[in-house]
């Protein structure tokens, strides 16, 4: 088994508690796996100043707790990191931890079992909260560990009532070391942090594989929460945009096209320049040669039908909502792509049909029918209608897409009013304004 600290850029005497995480990492997957079960830890140094193997992983910590430390002279952020450190790694299985954990008693069980049953099967632990100052899970369990995949190449938490995983948020995974080699590991070109975890999850599904969560397994995870304690202090290095839209360009086939939606990536590809700015995708065709059969992402997308269809991603239409007295549209003050927030406002204006930000479409899970839509979602966003807000204007917030948010399940009557339950959203007393 090998957890990999990656990325730790400790540059700083201030910054000494990032090396004390480190090692407190390596503390507690030693303490929590059996020693015939844990062959090695692989600690994966970016680059540090000064070197872990000089501070808190010298020769007395590495024997002590079966540390192996592989070093990077120079930076290369953590993608690469994760690369040096799985195909260092001599286990039969590799996990993957990022520094700042700690796995839950028997958080190996799951691993062990899920694998051995399918070398090509990926396993993610439930994820939960450390607390950083007594290095303890917070609260009795119940993490995170499903995600999706959005078309503007990002991924988002969703829940199911199955064990699949359409897409892993990339810290935290576990696979054999042969399904590793066969599949490659990351991509060589991909720099930094970002993307990696969405090639990871295509490339396992559509090439014979696929990701299960480990129903038993929690392993507490340091989460940035803005404090002091917990803010990133490595060296950023790469280009996360390049990232994504390698990935997309990789294995979206004929839904690539689909990117250009986004100014982010739209804006990107001059056309004096010669070659994709994402670069060369020779690496990927290299992974279907050696594995055969990869499926198309069509495949991908009917395989979560149940996130992709009945959640609204594939909205068979989109279509402008215009109040009747006044005459304008509902129109969505964030832009294209993922929020920065988390939440948008939304409000009426004169209708353009030109916007993209005036068009809408049915999304979220209906939880009674199982099957599209409860709720109403901004084109090319991951916001839903949330409701009305003080100051004239609705707000939006990040779709449930299984639909257990009661709070975005807004839909037209019959009527043509927008209602949520008892409760409609129209013009207020003020033009361009609602309640």
């Amino acid at each position: 088994v090998a957890p990999l600290g990656a990325e730790d850029d400790i540059r700083r005497p201030a910054l000494a508690e990032e090396r004390e995480y480190a090692l407190k990492t390596v503390e507690s997957v030693f303490a929590s796996t059996p020693s015939n079960v844990l062959h090695e830890i692989v600690v994966v140094d970016d680059g540090s100043n000064p070197p872990l193997t000089s501070t808190v992983l010298g020769p007395e910590a590495q024997a002590k707790y079966k540390v192996k430390v592989m070093r990077h002279e120079r930076t290369v952020g953590l993608i690469g990191a994760k690369k040096t450190g799985g195909d260092a790694a001599e286990g039969d299985i590799v996990v993957f931890f990022d520094c700042h954990v700690a796995p839950q008693q028997s958080w190996y069980q799951d691993f062990l079992e899920l694998i051995s049953e399918n070398y090509r099967r990926m396993v993610v632990p439930q994820i939960t909260a450390l607390n950083v100052d007594t290095w303890t899970q917070v609260g009795g369990g119940g993490g995170l560990a499903k995600c999706y995949l959005t078309w503007d190449a990002d991924f988002k938490w969703v829940d199911s009532s199955d064990r699949y995983i359409p897409v892993i948020s990339g810290g935290l995974l576990g696979m054999s070391k042969r399904w590793w080699t066969e599949t490659g590991g990351y991509d060589t070109e991909m720099m930094g942090w970002g993307g990696e975890n969405l090639d990871q999850s295509l490339r396992v599904w559509l090439c014979g594989g696929e990701i299960v969560m480990a129903p038993q397994a929690q392993v507490a995870h340091m989460w940035r929460d803005g404090s002091a304690k917990t803010m990133a202090r490595y060296r950023h290095v790469g280009d996360t945009f390049r990232n994504r839209a390698r990935a997309v360009y990789a294995w979206y086939g004929e839904f690539a096209g689909k990117l250009q939606h986004y100014p982010s990536f739209a804006s990107r590809q001059s056309s004096l320049r010669a070659k994709p700015w994402y670069g060369d995708l020779g690496d990927f065709q290299r992974v279907r040669d050696r594995l055969s059969g990869c499926r198309p992402f069509a495949w991908f997308l009917k395989r979560f039908r149940d996130i992709y269809e009945d959640g609204g991603l594939l909205p068979p239409e989109i279509f402008m909502l215009r109040e009747e007295k006044s005459g304008k549209c509902l129109f969505f003050q964030g832009y294209a792509g993922t929020s920065g927030t988390g939440r948008e406002g939304a409000s009426l204006e004169p209708c353009n049909e030109r916007d993209d930000r005036f068009f809408w479409h049915r999304g979220n899970v209906d939880r009674i029918t199982g099957k599209c839509c409860s709720g109403l979602r901004a084109w090319n966003t991951d916001q839903c209608l949330a409701g009305g807000q003080g100051g004239g204007k609705a707000i939006t917030g990040i779709c449930t897409v299984a639909g257990f948010d009661q709070g975005q399940e807004w839909s037209l009557s019959p009527s043509g009013q927008l209602q949520r339950g008892s409760s409609c959203l129209g013009p207020g007393e003020q033009a361009g304004t609602l309640t």
